[in-house]
Parts: structure tokens; C-alpha cells; sequence
């Protein structure tokens, strides 16, 4: 590799200063207390101190405020382009940049030529310089981090290698093992030669050894953060803005990300906190460049839809949606609309991977979104068979290779018998529910091209190198756990980014499944999108807290201040002020005379709506309106999204409904959390002819057509009750049977002449007069609207212009955006997290796990916690809970601090032990989520309660008391993998509670925890990685 000053050949190369927003902030040190003063004599002595310390902490927090205001060190950004990346470099003013010793021999010699984003890499390494390198999966950034590693080993330098997570911790061991004499590795489950020169750990590993001052941290010189966009992750990043902060600023920074849109502002925020330079390397080059296809389900074949130079192509991009078009028409004949060609799941995936093996467009990668759907994937190709003789003779020598390290009880697991004939087929499965050591052996059939196809879930696009020819999404949406959304632009670029092997294929397949309508711009967001940024996930942690209150001159303000999420924070500042500036200039041009009128009318109006809605309630229940519901009746359906208009009832029913799953494609409403407590129960669903477009939305549902302008049809849907919002007095006679033509089309005819005779406005039911409902809650009510009602006539406001009110909408939509601005740049003058720092303090003193001056010995104990709640942890240990159980039965109540998956269907244990046990846990959490709910209003007491699961304490107690794996998998429906996750980091827990049990001396509960350990590490759950 040639070696040259890479600055030299910069064209346009340019300096300029950072702005304001930039510069760093003083550490902010701890005050010593005031003297304590107790006025008021009615306070007690604990809120007298609570009283005191929010006042220093006031004074620190306005310090910290003060400080963030003062002249800061200023900065330098080089710019410059080499071609085939971007690259600059955040440089202290006060930092003089050293010029690369061209005489000296490269830390490592590579046998291929490098990519010019590698050499300007590595180039930043040898000036001793730290780097933040974003390219796509499978560009090739681990060449730069084996030669920050090969630097620091020649230099006689500790280099730390960090990963998200364990698995990709043991694959990096074991190829930087291959490459390198003096490596270990540090992940909680294992730990391999500990005091070597590089040392592969997660970055939990890390960041605790950080705060307990480890020898190790000590003698750093370098630290490789891999997949650092992990850091957005919003349980697990802030633990990567921990390690940066608390990494002493002399050790230099290699990142590895991912391609985000905003690498310079994370550079920027490492010069700023660590005063020294950080450069940035970016590309968005491919080694092999992609084509990215639409396969429309139920079509013949796929659309080339973007080429391999990045054209999005317009017209094969509309040739595959009218193929999902023509499935969508639909047309009222004999009184339903034309149901669609029934297709399952399996035969069409079937036809895809047919469509991939047939074109040798093979290995290929299946994304789903779910585990259950990779599982039912590969159960439906049982029957195709894509590999050899000699391939399947090598796939079962490494399978049984791999699990002959088993006990022979273990090799007979129904998941391990059942794996090796779909293996040899050339298929694979890919999930974290899956046992570790098949995921592993999975992945290593799948390196050596064994296996054609393997479905897996997105989190196989994350860490080590395992690219396809082909990736297939069979989604073109995905639920984040609150709502199904189509895929992000940045996470189609991380799992597509898959396809194409380097040397191999001359250009990478991607197909995306559409079974849904999609526009033009959603379609280029996808497959054309711009990567995620990188954004904070910063949080304040009770276990974070104590850590730096125990640290000499250090408190949580250090953390906070120096985060990326206060950094970003303060870099809106300014466009927020300028938003601010803009709006005020605007809202003077658009105010007008009639503003307050208007505003009296639409607070009018609001009320008579609110009254409305709660008259609905009361009216619209089963027992009042159900006998006004027969045949004929015209009602009144609408939701929040879109009035349906009226529509003729034809039936209804009582029925036991499931959210989403119930009133098919419609209503929207139906399907919201807001209702699903309801819908859970017995419901009435209604079956009403509606006047609806012939055409389905995108994702196939109905969409309501104007009655007025007759460009629609009348079709049966079924509603819920909680959608219809009025009962007309009008009943239809002459609807007849509704399974022939004619009769639909003679009711339509009658439908719409009756709507126009009305005007559109049918007379309706009146609930006392003609409903007769006596309710005096009711009466009050109506009595109420009306008198609202008649303030709009006597003050003259019913004949406001629509025009009018749309533009007080848009005035008061502004004002309110004013209101939001101010606020949010006033909390951004203040330090992040302010009160919530204040908050949580007060609760640890309540705890008593702090004072104002020290971390008291239940402090200590939560320091050690990570893996559980440390809160609740460290009470069941002083409570002395667990001085009277059993081993077996600690360990299965503290599983319920483990175990978080939000859907469960497992029933409560038996055990009376287990029983007791979980019920005084619940009381510990419930006396904790009191004060924390008393201290913040924005706790919630049940929300905290509820977070620990009694759902795994049985099958925990039986393991620790001996029984087999596959005796607990049968009592259970919870994942293999998952259960082998939870126990190990339940080792994780019992391990800090033995080493908190030793800081307080408690004899008796260090046996039992040291017995819970010996019992709980054994057979398959604890089996070694095959990458050791």
C-alpha cells in the first residue's frame, strides 16, 4: 500500500469555525451542602434534607446553565474529497496537527488493493487521530479496526474491541484470534484470557469496568466501537454514550457505523468532550452494486423497479402496482363485492424462492418481521429440496459435529432432531428464539454456501459478514410496536445492504413483496431513501446515578452535560430561536379583525361536540338502541378519520371480538388501543350497506364515496356498534333479498333518491321523545347543548364563512406552535434532564440508598446491578426475603426481573413458594413505585408493578432443582432461545447480587446464591460458542 499525506491532495480543502452551539462545557463540580436549617417545623428531617439538597442542586443546575454560556474552545473543520469518499476532520484550535511519518513500516500489509475510504482510515490512525468510519454492510470496515488493532499491538498498546451483542463479540474473537497472538475475550458468559493486549468485549462489559476504575480501562489506547449506530437503540444506546463520556479523553476512537446522514455532528460532539480531533470517512460507495425489484403478490414475476446506477424507474414502478390494482377492484353485483383469488402465504413464497433457485439468483436471505412468520416460511417450502448429495453429506457432518458437544439428553430436543432434515434441503432459520448453538451452525452452513435460503428476522443484518446474492423482504411493512408502518428508508439500506458478495456477483439482487398499494414517493423513500441519523437515546439511570455519585469529584451533571443528547439539544437551539422569529412575523401578517369571534364560536362549538359525544354514550348502548335496529334502518357511521355517511342497516349480531383482527378492514377506529379494552368483550357489530369507492385503498380497505355525486356502490360491511354515531327515524320497506343484482340495484336507486329528497340531512331519533330513554344525566345534558346551542344564534356566530374558520385554524395552529417553541427553548437553556435528575435523587434518598454527601451501603448494592432493576433488587436483599426460601425458589422469583416479553399466555405457578415469593416482590415494587410515583408525577405506579413477569419462575425453579431442558421447553410456550437469553442473564444477576452480598457481609444468602450458580450452569443452556 502506497503511503502519502492524504491532505495534500485535497481540492478546495477549507477551515472554518464551529458555531456557538459547539463549544464545550466546563466539568461542573459538586458544591458542598449548605448547613441544614429546618424553618418550618412541620416539615420532617428526611423532607427538610429534600428541601435543601433541590436547592443546591438548583444552584449546581444554574451554575451548569451559566457555564454553557461562557467563551468555549473554538474549532477547525478540514474538508476535503478523495474520490470515492468524503472525509473531514473536527480539529481543536489549540490542537497542532501532526504530519504522518511516511518512513515508517504500515502496522499491516493487506494482499488486495484498499478502497480509498480505507486508506484514508487508516491514515487518520497513523496520525494518532480518531475516526468515525459510516459505509454500507459489507463495504469492508473491519480492515480499518484489524489495523487499529495491528497498530497497537506493534505499539505495545491495549486496544479494546467492542460489540452490541455476545454472539458478535464470539465471532469477532474468533476471526481476530485467526489474525492476531494476544486476544481475549470479556462478555459475561465467558471470559477468555483477560489481561491480553486486545481484548473483544460488549460494550456493557466496558462501560462497567469504567466506573469501577478497572486496571484494564487504565491502560487503554485505543477502543473500537462497532455498529455504533447502535446507539440509537432506546434501551440499550445510552450505554454507549456512557463508555464514550467516561473513556479518558487520551485514548483515541475508531467507530464503525453504518451510513448515517449526520456523522459530522457525532464527530463534532467527540471533539467537543474529548478535546481532540475526530475525523470522519464516508462513503456511499458499493463494492457491488444493487438492483432492487417489486414482486406484487399474485403477479407472474418481478419489476425491475430501481437499476444498478440508482434510476428509479417510473414505469415498471407503475406496472407493478396495477397489478395489486387489478386485484383491488372491486364491483357490487349480486350484492358483495368480488372476492379476490384466494392465494396463501405459503404458495407465495413458494413461487418467490422458485423464482430465485430457478434463476440461480441463490444464496438468498428471507427478512421477515416476526419470528413466527420465518418458522411458517420455511414450513411451507417442506417440500422443495435446493441442495446435493455432497452438500448434504457436508451439512449433516458439520451439523452433528456441532452438537455432538452436547449431552446425548440435549442432542435429543425435539428442535435439535427437527433441524438437520430441513437443513439438508438447503434451507435455514435465523431468530432469537432459536437455541444459540443452531443459530451458530446455522450461520456457519449458510458461510460456506450449504444452504440456499434462510429466513431470518432483521437482527441478521447486524455484525458479521454474511452476504447473499439475493435479499427478499416479504414485507413492505413492519409493526414498531405500537402500529404497522412501511419500512424505513435507513433500514431497507441496513438489510439490503446483504445482497451482493465482493468478487462473486457483478451486481446484488433485492426483491421487496408488495401486497399493498404504495405511491410513487413511499416506494423512493424505501428503496431510495436516505440513512437513519444518528440521534440520543440518553437516559437517567437510578444504577447511573449512584455509579457517579460513588466517583471522586464527578457527579450525574458530568454525564448529562457531556451526552449527545444535550449536545444535540443545543445545537437546535439556534434554528429553534430562528423558527421562533419567523413564526411571530407571520402571525402578525395573518391576524384579522374577526379572530376573537371566531374564537368564541369554536369554544362554543367544542362544547356542544364534548356534550355531544358523552349524549352518544349514554344513548348509544345495546339495551337502547338495539331494538330500533331493524331492517331498513338508516344510521349514521363515522370515526375520527372519515365520515361514512348513512348507511341501511341489514343485520345484527353479538359477537366476542379481537382488536385488528375483528370488522375486517374497517373501521379504523375499531382497531385502536382506545377502543380495544371494549372490543375485547362481547360487542354488536352491525351489518350496514354503506356507499363506498369500488376501489380498496393501498392496504385493501374500504373507503367511503360521496352519496351526492354517485360514483360509488352500496356494499355490506360489517361496524361496530362504538361507529355509528346518529339513528334516522327513516326505515326502508322495500329492502329485498340482497344475493341478486337487481335487488341491490333497485335498493341503490331508492337510497340515493331518498338522500337527495332529504337534502342528505335525514330527521333523526330523538333519545327521550322517541327512543324514550329516561336518564336524568341525560336530561341535564341535552338540556346543556342546547343552551350552548342558542348562545351560537343570540350572539350571532352561526353564519361564520368557512373560509373564515380555516383561517383561524391556521392562526391557531400557529399560536400553539409559538406556545411550543417557547417552552422548548426554554427547557433548552437548562441542562437535559434537569428534573429528572432532581426526581430520581429524591427517591434514592427516600430509599435511602444516598445521602446528600455519600452513597450509603443500599447504594453500594445497586451499584453492582445492571442486569435486573436495581431498585427492586437491592430491597428484596435487604428485606430478607430471601434468608427463609430455598435456592430454587430465589432463583425463580428473581427470573420475574429478567423475563420482559410484553405478550404472554403462560398461567401463574402453582408452587405455593413461588407463589408467596412473587406476591412479596410485588409489594416491595408496589412500596417503591409509590415514592417514585409520589416524587414524579409522571410515573406510573401499575405501569412499573406490572413490568415483572411471573411467567418463567415455574420453569426457572425446575431447571435450578434439575430438570432437563426438554422437560422445561414442554411446560412452556416461550421460545427455546428465549428462555436460554433469560436464564443466562439471570446468571448475569445472581453473579452482581454475590458480589453485593460479599460488600455487605450476608454469609447465609452468598451460599445460596453460590448454589443457585452451580445449579443454573449446565447442559445446552450454557453450552459453549462454537466460535471458542
Amino acid at each position: 500500500m502506497e503511503h502519502k499525506d492524504l491532505f495534500s491532495v485535497f481540492s478546495g480543502a477549507v477551515k472554518r469555525k464551529i458555531s456557538d452551539s459547539d463549544k464545550e462545557a466546563p466539568i461542573p463540580r459538586k458544591q458542598k451542602p449548605e448547613p441544614l436549617v429546618a424553618e418550618d417545623e412541620k416539615l420532617n428531617p428526611m423532607e427538610a434534607l429534600e428541601q435543601v439538597q433541590a436547592v443546591n442542586e438548583a444552584k449546581n443546575s444554574s451554575s451548569s446553565e451559566e457555564n454553557l454560556a461562557e467563551k468555549e474552545p473554538e474549532f477547525n473543520i478540514i474538508t476535503g474529497t478523495v474520490v470515492g469518499c468524503q472525509h473531514e476532520c473536527i480539529l481543536p484550535i489549540t490542537h497542532k496537527r501532526k504530519d504522518r511519518d511516511l518512513s515508517k513500516p504500515p502496522a499491516k500489509k493487506y494482499n488486495f488493493k484498499l478502497d480509498p475510504f480505507q486508506e484514508v482510515s487508516i491514515d487518520c490512525l497513523e496520525r494518532n487521530e480518531s475516526v468515525l468510519v459510516a459505509a454500507h454492510t459489507s463495504a469492508g470496515k473491519t480492515v480499518v479496526a484489524e489495523y487499529a488493532i495491528a497498530m497497537a499491538l506493534k505499539n505495545r498498546q491495549r486496544v479494546i474491541y467492542t460489540s452490541p451483542i455476545k454472539a458478535l463479540s464470539n465471532q469477532k474473537y474468533r476471526e481476530f484470534s485467526q489474525e492476531f497472538e494476544d486476544v481475549g475475550l470479556m462478555t459475561g458468559d465467558v471470559t477468555l484470557n483477560p489481561h491480553a493486549s486486545c481484548i473483544v468485549m460488549t460494550t456493557e462489559i466496558l462501560r462497567n469496568m469504567l466506573y469501577k476504575g478497572s486496571e484494564v480501562v487504565r491502560e487503554m489506547a485505543w477502543v473500537v466501537l462497532d455498529e455504533i449506530h447502535y446507539m440509537r437503540d432506546k434501551d440499550r444506546g445510552v450505554v454507549w454514550e456512557e463508555t464514550i463520556i467516561l473513556v479518558p479523553s487520551t485514548v483515541r476512537y475508531v467507530f464503525l457505523s453504518a451510513t448515517i446522514k449526520n456523522a459530522r455532528e457525532f464527530a463534532q460532539w467527540i471533539g467537543k468532550i474529548k478535546m481532540q480531533p475526530c475525523n470522519v470517512v464516508y462513503t456511499d460507495f458499493r463494492p457491488v452494486p444493487l438492483q432492487h425489484y417489486i414482486y406484487p403478490k399474485g403477479a407472474s414475476g418481478i419489476y425491475l423497479v430501481v437499476n444498478e446506477r440508482g434510476e428509479f424507474l417510473d414505469q415498471k414502478f407503475n406496472d407493478a402496482i396495477a397489478q395489486l390494482e387489478k386485484d383491488d377492484e372491486m364491483v357490487v353485483s349480486s350484492g358483495k363485492k368480488r372476492k379476490r383469488e384466494k392465494r396463501t402465504a405459503a404458495s407465495e413464497m413458494k413461487k418467490i424462492v422458485e423464482l430465485v433457485v430457478d434463476n440461480k439468483l441463490d444464496p438468498c436471505i428471507v427478512f421477515s418481521f416476526s419470528k413466527g412468520e420465518c418458522e411458517n416460511n420455511v414450513r411451507s417450502l417442506i417440500g422443495m429440496d435446493l441442495t446435493n448429495e455432497k452438500e448434504k453429506k457436508a451439512i449433516e457432518e458439520i451439523y452433528k459435529n456441532a452438537i455432538a458437544t452436547l449431552s446425548e439428553e440435549d442432542q435429543q430436543l425435539k428442535m435439535i432432531q427437527n433441524m438437520l432434515p430441513i437443513l439438508k434441503k438447503g434451507l435455514g432459520i435465523h431468530h432469537g428464539g432459536l437455541l444459540p448453538i443452531l443459530k451458530e451452525v446455522i450461520e456457519i452452513l449458510f458461510q460456506e454456501s450449504l444452504i440456499k435460503v434462510i429466513f431470518t428476522t432483521e437482527t441478521f443484518s447486524l455484525g458479521i459478514n454474511m452476504p447473499a446474492r439475493t435479499v427478499v423482504f416479504t414485507s413492505i411493512e413492519k409493526f414498531d410496536g405500537e402500529k404497522f408502518r412501511w419500512i424505513g428508508g435507513g433500514e431497507y439500506i441496513q438489510m439490503s445492504g446483504r445482497a451482493g458478495r465482493r468478487g462473486i456477483d457483478d451486481k446484488g439482487k433485492c426483491i421487496l413483496i408488495a401486497d399493498k398499494k404504495m405511491d410513487t414517493d413511499v416506494a423512493k423513500g424505501i428503496l431510495k431513501g436516505q440513512p437513519d441519523p444518528l440521534y440520543s437515546s440518553f437516559y437517567l439511570s437510578y444504577n447511573m446515578l449512584l455509579n457517579m455519585q460513588r466517583i471522586e469529584d464527578m457527579n450525574p451533571s458530568y454525564l448529562i452535560t457531556r451526552s449527545f443528547y444535550q449536545f444535540q439539544r443545543d445545537q437546535a437551539l439556534p434554528r429553534k430561536k430562528k423558527e421562533l422569529v419567523d413564526l411571530k412575523t407571520k402571525l402578525e401578517e395573518l391576524e384579522f379583525p374577526e379572530a376573537k369571534k371566531i374564537s368564541r364560536y369554536m369554544k362554543l362549538k367544542k362544547g356542544v361536540e364534548d356534550i355531544g359525544l358523552e349524549i352518544r354514550r349514554l344513548v348509544f348502548t345495546p339495551e337502547h338502541v338495539l331494538p330500533y335496529f331493524a331492517v331498513g334502518r338508516l344510521v349514521h357511521v363515522m370515526d375520527k378519520e372519515a365520515d361514512w355517511g348513512w348507511g341501511i342497516v341489514v343485520n345484527f349480531t353479538r359477537k366476542r371480538i379481537v382488536p385488528r383482527k375483528s370488522v375486517q378492514n374497517f373501521p379504523p377506529e375499531a382497531n385502536t388501543e382506545e377502543n380495544a379494552s371494549q372490543l375485547r368483550e362481547e360487542s354488536v357489530v352491525v351489518d350496514i350497506l354503506l356507499y363506498v369507492q369500488k376501489k380498496t385503498t393501498r392496504d385493501g380497505a374500504l373507503q367511503p364515496a360521496a352519496a351526492s355525486q354517485g360514483n360509488g356502490a352500496l356494499s355490506v360491511v360489517p361496524v361496530v356498534l362504538q361507529m355509528i354515531g346518529e339513528i334516522s327515524k327513516i326505515k326502508m320497506k322495500t329492502l329485498t333479498n340482497l344475493k341478486e343484482p337487481e335487488s341491490v340495484a333497485r335498493t341503490e336507486r331508492l337510497y340515493l333518491e331518498l338522500m337527495k329528497r332529504f337534502n342528505f340531512q335525514l330527521p333523526l331519533m330523538d333519545p327521550v321523545e322517541d327512543m324514550e330513554i329516561e336518564d336524568a344525566r341525560l336530561n341535564s345534558l341535552l338540556g346543556n347543548k342546547a343552551e350552548l346551542e342558542e348562545k351560537i344564534k343570540s350572539e350571532g356566530l352561526e353564519n361564520i364563512e368557512p373560509d373564515e374558520i380555516q383561517k383561524f385554524k391556521e392562526l391557531d395552529a400557529l399560536k400553539k406552535r409559538v406556545k411550543v417553541l417557547k417552552a422548548e427553548i426554554h427547557q433548552g437553556t437548562k441542562m437535559a434532564f434537569h428534573d429528572t435528575l432532581i426526581s430520581m435523587q429524591r427517591v434514592l434518598r427516600r430509599l435511602e440508598f444516598c445521602d446528600l454527601n455519600s452513597v450509603l451501603p443500599k447504594g453500594k448494592v445497586a451499584c453492582e446491578i445492571s442486569a435486573g432493576d436495581e431498585l427492586l433488587a437491592t430491597e428484596m436483599l435487604f428485606s430478607g426475603m430471601f434468608n427463609s426460601m430455598k435456592p430454587s425458589v430465589i432463583a425463580g422469583v428473581l427470573s420475574c426481573l429478567i423475563y420482559t416479553e410484553k405478550k404472554s399466555d403462560e398461567e401463574m405457578s402453582k408452587n405455593g413458594d413461588l407463589v408467596a415469593g412473587f406476591s412479596q416482590m410485588r409489594q416491595i415494587a408496589e412500596r417503591i413505585g409509590k415514592i417514585r410515583t409520589e416524587i414524579s408525577v409522571s410515573e406510573k405506579l401499575d405501569e412499573y408493578v406490572n413490568r415483572f413477569k411471573p411467567d418463567m419462575m415455574e420453569i426457572t425453579l425446575q431447571w435450578c432443582n434439575g430438570a432437563s431442558f426438554g422437560e422445561i421447553c414442554k411446560a412452556t410456550e416461550i421460545y427455546e432461545g428465549t428462555i436460554i437469553r433469560c436464564f443466562r442473564r439471570l446468571d448475569e444477576l445472581i453473579k452482581e447480587l454475590l458480589s453485593a452480598a460479599k460488600i455487605i457481609g450476608n454469609t447465609q444468602i452468598i451460599e445460596k446464591l453460590t448454589e443457585i450458580e452451580k445449579s443454573m450452569k449446565r447442559d445446552i443452556v450454557f453450552a459453549a460458542s462454537l466460535y471458542l
